[in-house]
């Protein structure tokens, strides 16, 4: 719930779709959005609203009976009680009808009141289905023998990854949940994977030590890396394929070649356990962050600190890492609750969202760079603007930590593994 209401002067601006504004009007709203949060919340939740009505099935949208309006005057008293009688119309004997504005403003009204309740009731019910995001049962992929620490969708959007305390990874038909690959090479928990963006390979982590590369459908290992001393906990593959950095309870980050193991460099800034690894989408950078609440960008051939994110805006363990497709942002899960949304370019802090009461152990940015899932220990998975840290939606199908989200390539699915042992898909109609 926003903690103030918007402008006056923009009320009515924020509720129409930017097809309906002129081109004015656009641009100065989209500058005042930039100094007023009030605002930006106000139209996240009037764009949320207008998604769920395009979303709503066909069958719902039922036509309104068309209604007819005799004269009265004409029409005489007894043809008119014959005509009500019949059932061939409505009687309104309106002699001074509302302004059209008027009757609008409270169509939207009673609209938001209906939209309110219905959202309302599914959240304290923990109802899995709504009309923008949705679970289907047969989406819930149960495989895997241990928790779910890690999901990775194919670049294609066709397959899925997912690995856990089961010490395997498997790759499955996100269609069909039909089985194709069970990874058993690793002889520990499966802490992280990660797809090749050409979609032939993955790479995946262990509390063995060790990161391995292995084709995702026959399972031929490729590569096998054990540059670390300890549990590699993270990884991530480089946007042109060619390098993967992993983070390890050794208190480094390692980047090397993903065909051949060959290190090519080793990160030795955190004093502390690496927890979370993210490559910038433009390949220069690295942001790593470790279990002293500590955040750093660096450059990834240089070795050179860009940015530090120290513990003054932290005040727990940062546990997720996620940079935003337009390379601009960076979004640090921490476990005293929050989300930090920074610049990763100035180095600034940009916003905290303050969604949860529990350990936040997963990020996922949607492929518009515009939301944010977040995953908790307390085993929901939180929809959210990234511009203004508003909560558009809470998904309570899990019944214990969500460990790892994911958003799929076309940006229509999240999936999020949990320690209930599940992977489940669940879609997003709209990302409007």
């Amino acid at each position: 719930m926003r903690s103030q209401p918007p402008c006056k002067t923009w009320a009515e601006k924020l509720a129409l779709r930017q097809e309906d504004l002129s081109p004015a009007d656009r641009a100065a709203l989209a500058a005042h959005l930039q100094t007023c949060p009030a605002c930006a919340a106000a139209q996240a939740e009037y764009h949320f609203l207008d998604a769920r009505l395009r979303a709503l099935p066909l069958p719902a949208l039922k036509p309104m009976p068309r209604l007819s309006f005799p004269n009265l005057e004409e029409e005489g008293e007894e043809d008119t009680e014959e005509i009500m009688k019949a059932g061939r119309c409505f009687v309104f004997p309106v002699r001074n009808p509302l302004p059209a504005a008027l009757i609008a403003r409270l169509t939207l009204a009673a609209v938001l009141l209906l939209f309110g309740l219905q959202s309302a009731s599914n959240n304290s019910s923990q109802s899995q289905r709504t009309t923008l995001f949705t679970s289907d049962a047969h989406s819930i992929y149960h495989g895997h023998s241990g928790y779910v620490d890690a999901v990775s969708w194919s670049p294609d959007g066709h397959y899925i990854a997912s690995g856990g305390w089961d010490d395997t990874v498997q790759v499955w038909n996100v269609s069909t949940g039909a089985l194709l690959t069970t990874y058993k090479r690793h002889t520990s928990v499966v802490s992280a994977l990660a797809w090749s963006p050409d979609g032939h390979y993955i790479a995946s982590s262990s509390w063995d030590g060790t990161v391995q590369v292995w084709d995702a459908f026959s399972g031929a290992l490729q590569t096998l890396y054990t540059g670390h001393r300890d549990v590699v906990s993270t990884l991530a593959w480089s946007p042109n394929g060619q390098f993967i950095a992993s983070g390890s309870w050794d208190h480094t980050v390692q980047v090397w070649y993903a065909r051949t193991g060959e290190t090519l460099r080793t990160y030795t800034g955190h004093n502390e356990f690496v927890d979370a690894v993210a490559w910038s989408p433009d390949e220069h950078f690295i942001a790593s962050g470790d279990r002293n609440d500590t955040v750093q960008v660096w450059n990834f051939l240089t070795g050179k600190m860009l940015h530090k994110f120290s513990p003054l805006y932290f005040e727990g363990i940062i546990e997720a890492l996620a940079w935003s497709p337009n390379a601009r942002y960076i979004a640090a899960g921490d476990r005293d609750g929050t989300v930090h949304v920074l610049d990763a370019h100035k180095g600034s802090l940009l916003l905290i969202h303050k969604g949860y009461v529990n350990q936040v152990s997963a990020l996922t940015w949607s492929p518009n760079s515009r939301y944010i899932a977040s995953g908790s220990y307390d085993g929901t998975v939180q929809v959210w603007n990234a511009d203004t840290g508003a909560t558009l939606y809470t998904y309570r199908g899990h019944s214990n930590t969500v460990a790892a989200v994911a958003w799929s390539p076309n940006g229509r699915y999240i999936a999020s593994g949990s320690w209930d042992h599940t992977v489940q898909i669940w879609a997003v109609i709209s990302t409007r």
